[in-house]
């Protein structure tokens, strides 16, 4: 934008030494000059108007983000797909997919904390879940 304004400015630079003024041509590179004036002012007043415009979106497009966040992102404790277990030796809670529990392989869940057993996923344990389930 600078350079437009310095490129009109040399412009009217040079019609003022050519003296034209009183001539047809002279009035009319005037009014030409007077356009081209004009016109970069506007352009000025666009640019700055985009430059508004590119902070507004990227606050707009901040906070969608933020809210993208907190409506999609959920935590892992609040899916029902998910079991709690105290472990036995550190009672921290150790959390584990609930798919686990109806593998046919066996599969047995440690705790991050400590590396104990917390959970292991054969007929007997299953059995034991049931009945703790059937109680609540």
């Amino acid at each position: 934008m600078k350079e437009l304004l310095h490129k009109v400015a040399y412009l009217q630079g040079l019609a003022d030494g050519l003296e034209l003024e009183d001539s047809k041509e002279g009035r009319l590179i005037k009014e030409i000059l007077s356009v081209l004036d004009l016109m970069t002012d506007y352009i000025g007043a666009i640019d700055d108007q985009v430059e508004d415009m590119e902070d507004y979106l990227e606050s707009i497009d901040s906070d969608r983000a933020d809210v993208e966040d907190e409506v999609f992102d959920v935590d892992d404790d609040e899916d029902d797909d998910m079991v709690d277990v105290e472990c036995p030796n550190c009672h921290e809670q150790v959390c584990f997919d609930a798919s686990i529990l109806y593998d046919d392989d066996l599969i047995e869940v440690t705790c991050p904390n400590c590396g104990a057993v917390v959970f292991v996923n054969d007929e007997e344990d299953d059995e034991e879940l049931e009945e703790d389930e059937e109680e609540e």
